[in-house]
């Protein structure tokens, strides 16, 4: 059997996509899902992603709402049949943009707050004598590594984010 072009197109970027996934620990159905999403002309329904992928629909409904909660695809209006349809976010900056505003803006502020409280704990710590010269003197390059890896990320989310993009 030969496949066309368009097929071969399809079934590499495809199997591309569920790879990528796989690499992150994440299930290859949501490559697989995003990547017929990213290759079709309109928004499909459940039904029709069920059966291109040919797993439940159930199992497709849990991975196309995680697939929502990553950002990578939209849900669009019910039509008159009732059905969701969904899409997806194709531009790249729009991907890297929500996640950084969405996922490592959160992180970054968790880390804010840890680094701070390893300050103060290990001032506390030093205080009390818990801690050797030399041990205080490591913990506070660990911690002085961390405060400039999170300026770091804080400098490519504000090269990344566009003054519209970040949220009040």
């Amino acid at each position: 059997m030969t496949y066309s072009p368009r097929r071969r197109l399809e079934d590499s970027t495809i199997a591309a996509l569920a790879r990528v996934c796989q690499l992150y620990g994440i299930p290859a159905t949501l490559g697989r899902l995003y990547a017929l999403l990213y290759l079709s002309p309109g928004p499909l329904s459940l039904a029709e992603l069920a059966a291109a992928t040919g797993a439940a629909k159930s199992t497709t409904s849990v991975a196309l709402r995680r697939l929502e909660r990553y950002r990578f695809v939209r849900r669009r209006p019910r039509g008159s049949d009732r059905r969701d349809y969904y899409e997806a976010v194709t531009d790249p900056m729009t991907i890297i943009r929500d996640w950084l505003r969405h996922f490592i803006g959160p992180e970054l502020a968790i880390g804010d707050e840890m680094i701070a409280e390893l300050e103060r704990d290990l001032g506390a710590a030093e205080l009390a004598g818990e801690y050797t010269p030399e041990e205080s003197a490591q913990m506070e390059q660990r911690v002085a590594e961390l405060r400039r890896a999170m300026a770091m990320g804080r400098g490519w989310m504000t090269q990344l984010l566009t003054p519209e993009d970040e949220e009040p």
